[in-house]
């Protein structure tokens, strides 16, 4: 995140998200633009945002 609240990238997120799906997570918030670039399938609900507002909004925090 930057100051502006948006979402960066993130490395390794195709390794990140095997492991989330290991662990029993069944949703995933991630950078917008690590969404577009997922080459495999997970049994994951994978949400991508752009910045910090969009996030909050997804967790239904405001």
């Amino acid at each position: 995140m930057d100051l502006l609240g948006e979402v960066r990238s993130i490395n390794l997120i195709e390794k990140r998200l095997k492991e989330a799906e290991k662990l029993g997570f069944s949703k995933c918030i991630i950078p917008e633009n690590n969404k577009k670039l997922l080459k495999e399938k997970y049994n994951l609900d994978i949400i991508g945002v752009k910045d910090v507002n969009q996030a909050i909004n997804h967790l239904g925090l405001r």
